[in-house]
């Protein structure tokens, strides 16, 4: 349980020093890249010695690693846009209802229980994702608003979701075999990073990207829950939890705590239909727990 609660913990975070960027003007995209590094300085730490070791090419869970690093990077572009685009609310509802898909997998993949308190608390998660969030009419026009090719993003934001979770509990279940393997962690996010460099490189080159020693400062902020928020997933699973429960209890949380963070500490308004998000998001989690 402890590993479940920090894993939601460090991703309610996230979302929070994201919000905090554009006041502070920083650069995303610089941000994200340095961000990536401290995640291995991080593995480093945990492990005590070099995370990426030297033939880690030839280990069978690399191509997963590759696959996760692109994704990573890629995503980041692809979510940043549909914040821009679509707003925070309704790429951050798509995120979540990954479930939708996680969930379903999990079960039918690795043999998972099912009943009915699970079911019901899963649809009584995604209710309470959708209303806690629930978006705001200027959100919703400007959505309309853009050209139908654009619909596409907060489809991508969703699939990116799903393919992060998805992966991330087979890799641990089905070729690390329940070893918590922070190896595997440690060289997605170099991956990621090394990938997001030359992005970063080639924007400062093009004079499209301005260096400035305050997004390497966010990034070291991002970094170390950034490391924790997917690092936990890996050995919760390890650990024994079920996806089908993890993920449930991980995505609905985040978003009720979120809420109530920004209410008590970001003087955010709640409306009634948030509120009783919330409070359903709390029956959700009492339900999947009784399943």
């Amino acid at each position: 349980m402890q590993t479940l609660i920090f894993c939601i913990l460090t991703n309610t975070v996230i979302g929070f020093i994201f919000k905090m960027f554009p006041k502070y003007g920083v650069n995303t995209l610089q941000a994200i890249v340095v961000n990536y590094f401290v995640c291995v300085a991080m593995a480093g730490l945990v492990l005590g010695e070099s995370p990426i070791v030297s033939n880690v090419h030839q280990t069978e869970w690399f191509p997963y690693a590759l696959f996760l690093g692109f994704i990573f990077i890629t995503g980041f572009n692809v979510t940043a846009l549909s914040f821009q685009k679509f707003g925070v609310t309704l790429t951050t509802i798509m995120q979540k209802m990954s479930l939708l898909l996680t969930v379903p997998v999990a079960i039918y993949m690795y043999d998972e229980d099912i009943n009915a308190w699970k079911i019901f608390g899963l649809l009584a998660g995604l209710i309470a994702i959708y209303l806690t969030n629930k978006p705001k009419k200027a959100e919703l026009k400007n959505a309309q608003d853009l050209s139908k090719w654009m619909i596409f993003l907060p489809i991508a934001v969703w699939l990116i979701a799903v393919c992060i979770e998805t992966v991330l509990q087979y890799v641990e279940t089905k070729i690390l075999g329940g070893m918590g393997g922070i190896n595997f962690v440690a060289t997605l996010f170099g991956i990621a990073g090394s990938l997001g460099l030359v992005l970063v490189i080639a924007g400062l080159i093009s004079g499209k990207l301005v260096f400035s020693y305050k997004n390497i400062i966010a990034g070291i902020v991002l970094g170390v829950p950034n490391f924790f928020s997917i690092y936990l997933i890996i050995v919760a699973i390890s650990e024994g939890w079920e996806g089908s429960k993890f993920f449930p209890y991980n995505n609905i949380s985040i978003i009720a705590l979120s809420a109530i963070i920004a209410y008590l500490f970001f003087s955010e308004k709640l409306s009634k239909v948030n509120v009783a998000g919330v409070v359903m998001a709390i029956s959700a989690i009492w339900m999947i727990s009784m399943g």
